[in-house]
């Protein structure tokens, strides 16, 4: 199974939405909870308010993994958060989800509040998911994270199963490091365990103007079919083409550029436009063009997201402002992955 990270957000939700019949099967994403603004953490409720039927709309009839942690990362709180009827957030998003009936297998974070992990290992589920930040701690901390984990899901049921996933980002991690952790996490019981990282780049600062560029390998396949030969169950997962990058203030759209990060099944690839305000957007088409005609384009009919760049390549749609692009990039590096991971 492949296990992409992805934000619940409209361009990563249609990037799901498009994809394949046959690859919809293949995929368990892991969905990342919408963040409550410090400002708006008072009436939380109101950012998860159709939650359900947004997610039902999209995700359809796909199994995925809901990080509930990610809720709290801009709150600079750790407290409990109750709705109006008495339900803690948890509780409160696993309710709307249920009512769309979605397969959902809820999640916490190896350092989640104490609340968060009791609610989600209380809340009927007999498969859960752990996630471990390995980036966020040295590899001599295993050992006590492991301990940590298997206190916490005493509270789960005998039957409980887990998917642990150990996250390592963007960093350089050697595959000692990596096998390291999976020999420790792995004791886990009833568990399995999936490898997550990207080396994708977080900016398009390395691109040229007005071209396609390559940018580098994708290290974390690489690394992840090195382990799989000394451990055949381990999953894999990456954060496709999208990372965390913050948003700048005072982002001024007109000296910006569009851009598509792109995935062959061996590198990344960074296709970039002129500056907005140089007609960045009005040219985009022969961007589009020029990626269609390298070797590694598989072809208007591979993904809803070659789709999408082949028509802009044709003058058929015009890609302009930065949310269509991570939709097709997202919805291509799926496709692509899945294929590969097939064979």
């Amino acid at each position: 199974m492949y296990y992409p990270l992805l934000r619940n957000g409209n361009n990563e939700m249609k990037a799901l939405k498009e994809l394949k019949v046959g690859s919809r099967p293949m995929v368990i994403p892991i969905i990342e909870s919408k963040r409550i603004k410090k400002e708006n953490i008072k009436n939380w409720e109101g950012t998860f308010s159709t939650l359900g039927r947004y997610l039902k709309e999209r995700v359809q009839n796909i199994k995925f993994i809901y990080d509930f942690n990610c809720a709290l990362e801009d709150t600079g709180n750790d407290e409990i958060l109750f709705s109006a009827n008495g339900s803690n957030l948890v509780e409160h998003c696993i309710s709307k989800m249920q009512e769309q009936e979605l397969d959902i297998v809820p999640c916490f974070q190896h350092d989640s509040p104490t609340w968060l992990i009791k609610s989600v290992l209380e809340s009927g589920f007999n498969h859960i998911a752990i996630r471990i930040r390995c980036h966020d701690f040295q590899e001599s901390f295993d050992p006590f994270v492991y301990e940590k984990i298997k206190k916490d899901i005493e509270a789960a049921t005998h039957d409980t199963r887990f998917t642990v996933v150990l996250d390592f980002y963007n960093h350089i991690t050697s595959t000692k490091r990596i096998q390291n952790a999976i020999n420790v996490f792995s004791e886990i019981p009833k568990s399995e365990i999936v490898y997550l990282a990207t080396s994708c780049p977080e900016d398009a600062s390395q691109a040229d103007v007005h071209g396609v560029t390559l940018i580098g390998p994708r290290e974390e396949l690489n690394k992840y079919l090195d382990l799989k030969s000394f451990n055949p169950e381990l999953n894999f997962g990456d954060y496709t083409t999208r990372l965390k990058g913050e948003v700048l203030s005072g982002f001024n759209f007109n000296n910006s550029y569009l851009k598509i990060f792109y995935s062959s099944e061996t590198d990344y690839y960074i296709a970039k436009s002129k500056l907005i305000k140089d007609g960045g957007e009005a040219t985009f088409h022969q961007i589009c063009q020029e990626l269609t005609e390298q070797d590694f384009y598989p072809g208007e009919d591979f993904s809803f997201g070659d789709k999408e760049i082949r028509k802009c390549a044709d003058k058929e749609i015009a890609i302009s402002g930065h949310q269509a692009p991570i939709a097709i990039a997202v919805n291509h590096h799926i496709e692509t992955t899945v294929n590969q991971l097939l064979r």
